[in-house]
């Protein structure tokens, strides 16, 4: 929806049907994670002002995100580069905003930033830095809407893994968005927009 308020990005009307089904298996697949991590606890105005509305904002947050980087990497030309430093610099001034009330302030200020730290914590700080760098070559190559398919798909790539390597079987909501996932991506591929003519 952000990329074609946005970017004026058309969809056809089955294109639109296939984004239809890869949010049916998105929603499947987080009901399946989070069915056994249910707690009895808490009030529905919790699950409503502590789950479902920030989620709904992040979602929403990350749409725009998502079409604010592929319309700097097509219209303004910015390297991907370019765009993860801009995209780590906005985050680190959040994160030292939010250390002003955080445990996590209150413990740098009282032992120091690097308190804590070893050889083994520069790896997650690396593979994240390599993550935004492919998260936006593929955003400025394949688009916001295809990264959403591929998101989608790695959850159900990471739930069949966990069963081969764990023994852990996919839940019912898994096995169910799985042919939800290939249908929208095979329905997405083959019906693209195309512009009509206009009548001389």
């Amino acid at each position: 929806l952000v990329s074609c308020a946005i970017r004026s990005q058309k969809q056809s009307a089955k294109q639109i049907g296939a984004l239809g089904l890869l949010m049916m298996a998105a929603v499947l697949l987080s009901i399946g994670e989070s069915s056994g991590k249910r707690s009895t606890s808490g009030s529905p105005n919790q699950v409503l002002f502590y789950g479902i509305i920030p989620v709904l904002v992040a979602s929403v947050l990350s749409g725009l995100a998502s079409s604010l980087c592929q319309w700097a990497s097509q219209v303004k030309k910015h390297t991907s580069y370019l765009m993860t430093i801009e995209m780590s610099i906005v985050g680190s001034l959040c994160l030292l905003a939010s250390t002003c009330k955080s445990p996590d302030g209150e413990a740098i200020r009282k032992h120091g930033f690097f308190h804590g730290w070893t050889a083994f914590t520069v790896i997650p700080i690396l593979t994240n830095a390599l993550g935004g760098i492919l998260v936006g070559l593929v955003t400025a190559f394949a688009g916001g809407v295809r990264k959403g398919f591929v998101i989608v798909s790695a959850l159900i790539v990471t739930a069949l893994l966990q069963f081969v390597f764990d023994g852990k079987p996919p839940s019912l909501s898994c096995l169910v968005a799985l042919p939800l996932v290939i249908s929208s991506i095979s329905i997405y591929q083959k019906y693209p927009y195309v512009a009509k003519e206009k009548d001389s």
